[in-house]
């Protein structure tokens, strides 16, 4: 029995797993891919998650782990090779480091979207308010992330190599600018550089985004952080 993973495959969190999948060359998962134009959530997947959100990984035993970052970290000691997380304590502390900090980053866009997109409105209350601080937080995060990304001696995020920072980085940043039309915000420019230069390999090709969500999901309030000075 091989193991398995639950996802949506243009999902915000179910995308890291499928770009670090691509960059690690791991093909013998079975990925089943739920389809939201069939009703949300599926059955299937409310009897695999309490809160019925993907990824899930079924490991050949049927342990079922729910998060992204610890399906990425499982996968990292199944598949060893080519590192991704970091040859030593200092390179796995930094790598972390910038998890830590794209996944904060990824929290703050997600109520974005749900206080303030249309589309949810009419499924969650909405508040402007709530919208606008978590917007400026994801700012935050980036600039942030940009500036930890500056001291990085290498092309990737945290040096010369791709490690699950990368792939969360790639998933969130893809996800806010080709679904929800949110850009980088101005002034993050070795972000910027980085994401223009991992969004050419082959791991990054943007997933099909359902149309019908297309077109309900832009029109987030403060879509369009202040310049930085």
């Amino acid at each position: 029995m091989s193991m398995t993973l639950y996802e949506l495959e243009w999902g915000l969190y179910p995308r890291r797993v499928g770009i670090y999948l691509a960059e690690k060359g791991v093909a013998d998962i079975d990925r089943i891919a739920f389809d939201i134009s069939a009703g949300w959530p599926p059955p299937e997947l409310e009897r695999l998650s309490p809160l019925a959100t993907v990824p899930i990984l079924r490991t050949e035993d049927g342990t079922l782990v729910r998060s992204s970052i610890a399906i990425l970290e499982y996968l990292e000691e199944r598949y060893p090779s080519p590192d991704m997380l970091g040859a030593t304590p200092e390179l796995r502390a930094r790598t972390r480091e910038l998890v830590a900090v794209i996944d904060e980053a990824a929290l703050q866009f997600g109520i974005w979207c749900h206080k303030g997109s249309p589309a949810f409105a009419g499924r969650e209350e909405q508040s402007r308010e709530a919208a606008t601080i978590a917007a400026d937080a994801y700012y935050g995060r980036l600039r942030l992330l940009d500036t930890l990304a500056s001291e990085t001696a290498g092309t990737f995020l945290a040096g010369d190599g791709v490690t699950i920072a990368d792939c969360i980085a790639m998933a969130t940043l893809q996800f806010a600018e080709k679904l929800y039309g949110v850009p980088l915000p101005e002034g993050c420019a070795v972000l910027r550089d980085w994401y223009d230069m991992f969004s050419n390999r082959a791991s990054a090709a943007a997933p099909s985004y359902p149309k019908p969500l297309l077109a309900v999901a832009q029109g987030l309030p403060n879509a369009c952080p202040p310049t930085l000075l």
